[in-house]
């Protein structure tokens, strides 16, 4: 029940986002990326301990992702998964791996405009387990409607549909969904000239995500579950990088904070109680090579009831990045 689920289905209806993987640049890569492999190691009384495993990420010359490799503690093979792709389209997904990694297989279907159509998954075994067809329902004035049928391997069929209407003049855009008729959430978006936005989806059981962007490019959110009778409140900065998020319900309350570095590298947390104290803390350092990627990267915890605050390295992780 997060916004994020729901905005999946809403840019798979309108670009086929989704069946994009990582991009090189997008994960804040410099250069012409081929390779990176990162292993990560306990650090004990300031010397590498054991490895936690290890990860291979092979990329294209444009950046795009081909192949994730996934590794065991031991060096043994874990999962492995492999991109076909047309630039950023993803024509097929496959995964081989152990438990608890599952083998499957996803396979897109794009239109002429690069839109997701249709999305089949497979098992191991290859028997086809799911398939999802987008369609384009209606398409009248300001107001268009998508509808995504997903059938399962035992038959049943579910029905989704999405209305999305676009007020020109107000820049107000109203958008609801429905899964086999029944209403699951109510969108509303707000643009302004000025580049100031506001939206409210509000989901079937009266739980909701409240978002707004201020004129100084800030973004402050409340995210309400009815379930829980709780609030979550986040504010991000102006280059989207979520700084600060409060939960806090009858009984719970907790307030972190994050900091980055100038290349948007998260660089600390800061736990805090209900009257501002500290729970806990940690930061992070990086050693970078002549492209600007990171190489080592330092996790560090600091002892609260120390004063001052020392200072633990728990995990060191270490990136070997070859270029084209």
């Amino acid at each position: 029940m997060v916004r994020t689920a729901f905005a999946i289905l809403f840019l798979t209806f309108f670009a086929g986002m989704a069946a994009q993987a990582q991009e090189a640049r997008a994960i804040g890569l410099k250069g012409h990326v081929q390779t990176v492999h990162t292993e990560e190691f306990t650090t004990e009384g300031g010397a590498r301990g054991e490895s936690r495993g290890s990860t291979l990420d092979v990329y294209d010359q444009a950046g795009y992702e081909l192949e994730f490799f996934r590794y065991k503690p031991d060096g043994s093979l874990w999962a492995h998964t492999v991109y076909s792709r047309n630039g950023w389209q993803i024509l097929k997904i496959q995964t081989l791996g152990t438990a608890p990694f599952q083998s499957s297989s996803t396979q897109n279907v794009f239109d002429a405009e690069g839109h997701v159509v249709e999305t089949d998954t497979y098992d191991e075994n290859g028997v086809l387990v799911s398939k999802s067809k987008n369609d384009l329902v209606q398409k009248q004035g300001n107001t268009t409607v998508y509808q995504r049928t997903e059938t399962s391997a035992n038959g049943s069929v579910s029905t989704t549909e999405v209305s999305d209407t676009t007020d020109l003049q107000t820049g107000v855009t109203h958008q609801t969904e429905t899964r086999d008729g029944k209403l699951d959430t109510d969108w509303v978006i707000q643009r302004n000239a000025d580049g100031t936005k506001k939206d409210k989806i509000v989901y079937a059981d009266g739980s909701y995500n409240e978002r707004e962007r201020k004129s100084d490019g800030t973004t402050v959110e409340d995210r309400y579950s009815a379930r829980t009778k709780s609030h979550t409140f986040q504010k991000s900065d102006t280059q989207g990088h979520l700084i600060e998020v409060t939960q806090q319900s009858d009984s719970y309350y907790i307030r972190c904070t994050y900091s980055f570095d100038k290349e948007g590298r998260s660089t600390g947390q800061i736990n805090y109680d209900a009257g501002g104290n500290i729970i806990d803390k940690s930061t992070a350092e990086y050693r970078d090579d002549s492209h600007g990627n990171w190489v080592e990267k330092k996790s560090i915890v600091w002892d609260p009831k120390a004063e001052p605050m020392q200072p633990k390295i728990i995990i060191t992780a270490l990136r070997t990045i070859d270029y084209y």
